[in-house]
């Protein structure tokens, strides 16, 4: 499984950076056209925009699946291994929980936006399709939350659970 989801976060990295590309391309594209011909396109602004809504919301997955996120573990460092073993179930737990409620509670609010057609003023673009990433993530966020908390709990069975945690 930590193959495949790692081949994932690799394509979705792929993806982004592509995605990055184009969105310089097209500032370079509007500067030229505004700079030398005198005639900017008025909705490449709002894609950049929308560009890097997503490609933050969407990273947020990469970073979390590769446990590049920034921790604040100065107080947890404190305690036994133990104890820190349990406060991270306790926190994955939530983390999986909480980003599973709001990828829920986000997905109603795209349904909606999708349901009434609702489109960005200058690009046209509907715009559930930016709002999705948030709830794509937050999903995606949750996922790997209970990927961890039932790995780790499978671990104290074989007596690997150290290891999980600390990965």
């Amino acid at each position: 499984m930590h193959g495949v989801v790692d081949r994932l976060a690799k394509g979705l990295l792929v993806l982004l950076g592509l995605m990055l590309l184009a969105m310089v391309a097209l500032s370079v594209l509007n500067v030229v056209g505004r700079y030398v011909f005198s005639a900017s396109l008025l909705w490449a602004d709002e894609i950049a925009v929308f560009g890097m809504i997503v490609m933050g919301w969407l990273g947020a997955i990469v970073v979390a699946w590769r446990r590049m996120d920034i921790r604040m573990s100065i107080l947890s460092d404190l305690f036994p291994e133990r104890v820190q073993f349990w406060l991270g179930m306790v926190v994955q737990l939530m983390t999986a929980v909480l980003c599973g409620w709001v990828a829920w509670l986000s997905w109603g609010y795209v349904s909606r936006l999708m349901q009434f057609g609702m489109t960005s003023d200058g690009a046209k673009i509907p715009l559930w399709t930016v709002h999705i990433a948030i709830t794509i993530t937050l999903a995606g966020l949750s996922l790997i939350a209970a990927f961890r908390l039932v790995r780790a709990l499978a671990g104290l069975r074989t007596g690997s659970a150290k290891k999980v945690v600390a990965e």
